[in-house]
């Protein structure tokens, strides 16, 4: 009798179980290749949603950043195009390292003087942030000390009194020296150094400056050169150590020559504040006069100035000097030469047509001693 034959269906593998299962793996995958594709729309939709329009000035910045990328593009391709260095070239480059790495040294020097630098602004500024700190508080008391001043009622100045006690003559033998009191300075006056100076000069020039000789019975009358005299005494030295101009003056018309004393408006003089300082200049002036013998001083006084004249007469009073005073507008001193009589050199200006009369005046006082 024959072998059967097995059937195939109980020899080999069925595939159907392995076909499920494949496929329902690439079912999933699709699936998943469906979910991953749906999210990535929806979060690329998002940002497109919430991205920003360019603003113009954005997009011209974009494209001047793009221009400078292309340039530096363009200049790579072209370095990278180039030859390359020469021996001699790369040897001149690290010579100039070399020099820059010697410099860098000097450089840390600079730094470290840089640094020290900085602390001295640090501490300058501190010191100034203090200042002005204290500058702050002295302004605010200066403003405190205003609003009381503000407040306080104006106390009415008393005004200068000046007293005329019982008055006496002058002497004859009397060697008057004077005080011009105006805009708030004394300046004393000596009209006798010049005198001594201009005798002395005269006696040794005399004889050239005779002009004309006029004879009459006893002693001949003499009339000198006005100009030679006048010429002779330019630039001359006074010797006046207090700053005062002194010179001469003569008219065309006049036969007499004039010295003129002008004292420095500005910087001559004692000052009414340093009549109040102990030992000022024109209290040693009156000192040194108290010991002339004869000598007398009269104050000359601009209505300006009486409270600067109160300070100064109490110390020619103290130094027992003879003093007086009397009200006078005049700031220079002027008096002529005596016993020189000098040749006009022009005529004198015609009167005035239909000259009016001048007011009648109180009678001129001659000065006198207080």
């Amino acid at each position: 009798m024959a072998r059967r034959r097995k059937s195939d269906s109980e020899g080999g593998v069925s595939l159907d179980s392995l076909m499920d299962a494949l496929t329902n793996v690439v079912a999933v995958l699709i699936l998943v290749l469906i979910l991953v594709q749906a999210d990535v729309s929806r979060t690329v939709q998002k940002l497109m949603d919430d991205l920003k329009p360019a603003t113009p000035e954005e997009v011209q910045q974009a494209r001047e950043d793009l221009a400078k990328l292309e340039t530096q593009r363009e200049r790579r391709e072209e370095m990278l195009e180039a030859e390359a260095p020469k021996p001699a070239a790369l040897e001149a480059e690290r010579r100039k390292v070399a020099l820059l790495e010697k410099d860098v040294g000097k450089n840390e020097e600079l730094l470290a003087d840089l640094k020290e630098l900085r602390e001295l602004e640090k501490k300058l500024r501190t010191d100034r942030d203090k200042e002005q700190a204290e500058t702050v508080k002295l302004q605010e008391e200066i403003a405190k000390l205003e609003a009381l001043l503000d407040s306080t009622p104006e106390k009415i100045a008393k005004p200068d009194i000046v007293t005329i006690p019982s008055s006496r003559e002058i002497p004859p033998s009397a060697k008057i020296y004077y005080a011009l009191v105006f805009d708030g300075r004394v300046h004393l006056i000596d009209p006798f150094t010049p005198i001594d100076l201009f005798e002395n000069e005269f006696r040794q020039n005399k004889g050239d400056w005779i002009a004309q000789r006029i004879k009459r019975q006893g002693a001949d009358r003499l009339l000198y050169d006005k100009n030679k005299i006048m010429k002779h005494f330019e630039g001359f030295d006074w010797r006046n150590r207090r700053g005062q101009d002194v010179s001469m003056l003569s008219r065309p018309h006049w036969n007499r020559i004039q010295i003129v004393i002008k004292p420095d408006k500005q910087k001559g003089g004692t000052t009414t504040d340093q009549l109040r300082e102990p030992g000022s200049a024109f209290e040693q002036a009156v000192k040194a006069l108290s010991r002339v013998r004869n000598a007398v001083l009269l104050f000359r006084v601009n209505p300006n100035s009486f409270s600067t004249y109160l300070l100064a007469r109490p110390m020619a009073d103290r130094a027992n000097l003879p003093s007086g005073w009397e009200v006078s507008w005049n700031q220079q001193y002027a008096f002529q030469i005596p016993d020189l009589e000098v040749k006009p050199t022009g005529a004198p200006p015609p009167p005035p047509e239909n000259p009016k009369p001048k007011p009648a005046g109180p009678p001129k006082l001659d000065p006198r001693l207080d």
